[in-house]
């Protein structure tokens, strides 16, 4: 059976980490105990306390394994990724890092690896979606509108963080890169605000977040924007 090493046991590591020993042999490294406590019990699961940052400790572990999900938080992300591609294997990353990832293109063909960036819902799954019909038609407007939002609606945020904290304020304070007229331009977090309807939902807000990321470069269309969705109000709390 194919074995896959999971790098991250917080909320999103832990659904990942479950999700495939539905059908592999996982390791689960994270330096948290109570994060693997959790997974403890987990049928086809080991967990391992480790610090995933340590060069020597990833290849030690990783040395039996077939791929590499890097579930990391977004600060941690960057180096956590060069590092595993100099252990040499197949990598799929969730961390959503500030820095440029085809930085560590040249590192990745030198080792003879793939690697798949930004892998969660958007950044992720919209640029799957984007990139298909980029090849099936001539594409000259992308608008991705993407939003968790709780049924529970608790005041004041009525907003409920799927994922790490620290990253969930990434999303409200990095400046974000739209292309409009084929030029990238820099917007500030939190921009051009704008209230959309969606069924059955209702009224929700809508506002510029850093999502397109590897598009910038691999996709040759005009115009290409993505906004995240609140319900109304949240904008504001969070400028505050």
């Amino acid at each position: 059976m194919k074995k896959i090493l999971v790098l991250g046991a917080g909320m999103i590591g832990r659904a990942i980490v479950k999700d495939m020993a539905k059908y592999y042999e996982v390791n689960v490294i994270d330096i948290n105990k109570d994060n693997l406590s959790k997974l403890k019990n987990q049928e086809r699961v080991k967990v391992i306390k480790s610090d995933a940052t340590d060069l020597k400790s990833l290849k030690k572990y990783s040395s039996d394994c077939n791929l590499i999900i890097s579930a990391v938080p977004g600060f941690l992300g960057f180096e956590v990724l060069k590092k595993i591609i100099k252990c040499k294997k197949n990598v799929v990353d969730l961390s959503f890092f500030g820095e440029d990832a085809f930085e560590l293109d040249e590192l990745a063909q030198r080792n003879k690896i793939t690697v798949v960036v930004d892998c969660g819902v958007a950044p992720g799954l919209s640029n799957i979606i984007l990139g298909y019909h980029n090849s099936k038609m001539k594409i000259d407007s992308f608008e991705c509108m993407v939003g968790g939002l709780p049924v529970k609606r608790e005041w004041p945020y009525q907003y409920k963080a799927p994922f790490s904290p620290i990253d969930v304020i990434e999303e409200y304070t990095r400046p974000s890169r739209i292309v409009k007229d084929g030029k990238i331009i820099v917007k500030e977090a939190l921009s051009d605000v704008e209230t959309i309807t969606v069924e059955p939902v209702g009224e929700l807000e809508a506002f510029n977040t850093d999502g397109l990321r590897s598009l910038l470069k691999t996709m040759k269309i005009q115009n290409m924007t993505e906004k995240t969705l609140r319900y109304p109000g949240h904008t504001e709390l969070m400028k505050i």
